[in-house]
C-alpha cells in the first residue's frame, strides 16, 4: 500500500510511533573491553503501521518532510529519549543519549526544545548529544549556528553524523561548533590505505580539538579492530546487536 504524510502525521500524533536504542561502547581500551557495558545509547524512531507491516525510516522520514512535521518528529524522539535515559541513569545506569536532528529544519527553535526536554526531566544536559547528518552537507545559516551554540553552551554535544557518507571535508569539520564526528559505515568497513588516511586525518583533527570519534556500523571483530588501530574512541553497530526496545536495552544493561 501507498503510504501518506498524513499515515505518519496520526501515529505522531497518537502516540504509536516507538523507540529503539541502540548501544555504542567505548573501545578505547581493548583490554578491558570484554567487561565493558554501554557508555551511550542513540535513540532511533521506529514506526509500525497495521497494513504496511514494518516501515524503515528511509521511508518514513521523507514523508514527514514531505508534510512539513519532521520537527516535531525530531521532538517527540528527543523528549521521549532523554525521560528514558533519565529513569536509567536514576537507576544507576551513567549513560549518555544521542539523537538526531535534521539539518533542513534545525534552529535556535529546536535547540529550545532540546533544553526544556532535559531541564523537565532532570537530565545533565552533557549527557546529550545532537546528530546532524552530513548527508546532504550541512549549509550553515545563521540561525543554525546561532542554536547549535546555545546547545554548546548550556552543555549539550554537537555530532556531525555519517562522515564520509557525503563531501564534507576534514578541513571543513574545524570551522563547526561540535564535539564529536561519527565515521559513516562505508569508511569504517574499508580496509584501503585511503580510508585509513581520511580517519587518520579525521581523529588526528579531533585530539587538536578535543572531539570524540564514533566509529558507525561496526558488524565483525575486524570491523571493531581495524576502528581501535584507527584511533575512534566509541563503537556502534551490529557486532554488538540491532537496536531494541527499551526493555531489552534494560537487559544490556545490566
Amino acid at each position: 500500500m501507498t503510504l501518506e504524510p498524513r499515515d505518519l502525521h496520526e501515529a505522531l500524533r497518537s502516540g504509536n510511533l516507538s523507540l529503539a536504542y541502540q548501544a555504542q561502547w567505548d573501545i578505547a581500551d581493548r583490554v578491558r573491553f570484554s567487561d565493558a557495558r554501554p557508555v551511550s545509547v542513540e535513540a532511533l524512531s521506529r514506526w509500525h503501521h497495521e497494513d504496511a507491516g514494518d516501515v524503515s525510516p528511509g521511508a518514513f522520514v521523507p514523508l514527514a518532510e514531505q508534510g512539513r512535521f519532521l520537527d516535531a518528529l525530531d521532538v517527540d524522539v528527543l523528549r521521549r529519549a532523554t525521560r528514558q535515559v533519565a529513569a536509567w541513569r536514576a537507576d544507576g545506569y551513567e549513560l549518555g543519549l544521542s539523537v538526531n536532528a535534521a539539518p533542513s529544519h534545525f534552529s535556535t527553535a529546536y535547540a529550545d526544545a532540546a533544553l526544556r526536554a532535559v531541564d523537565q526531566v532532570g537530565l545533565d544536559p552533557r549527557a546529550l548529544t545532537i546528530e546532524i547528518t552530513e548527508t546532504p552537507s550541512p549549509q550553515f545559516s545563521e540561525a543554525m549556528r546561532v542554536g547549535l551554540q546555545n546547545l554548546r553552551s548550556a552543555g549539550i554535544g554537537v555530532s556531525v553524523d555519517d562522515f564520509g557518507a557525503g563531501d564534507t571535508t576534514v578541513d571543513a569539520l574545524r570551522t563547526w561548533p561540535i564535539d564529536e564526528v561519527k565515521i559513516d559505515r562505508s569508511l569504517v568497513r574499508r580496509r584501503d590505505a585511503e580510508a585509513d588516511a581520511v580517519i587518520g586525518a579525521v581523529v588526528a583533527t579531533a585530539r587538536e580539538h578535543g572531539w570524540r570519534v564514533v566509529a558507525e556500523g561496526i558488524e565483525t571483530i575486524d570491523d571493531l579492530d581495524r576502528s581501535i588501530r584507527r584511533g575512534c574512541d566509541r563503537g556502534q553497530g551490529f557486532l554488538w546487536g540491532m537496536p531494541v526496545p527499551a526493555s531489552d536495552m534494560a537487559a544490556m544493561l545490566g
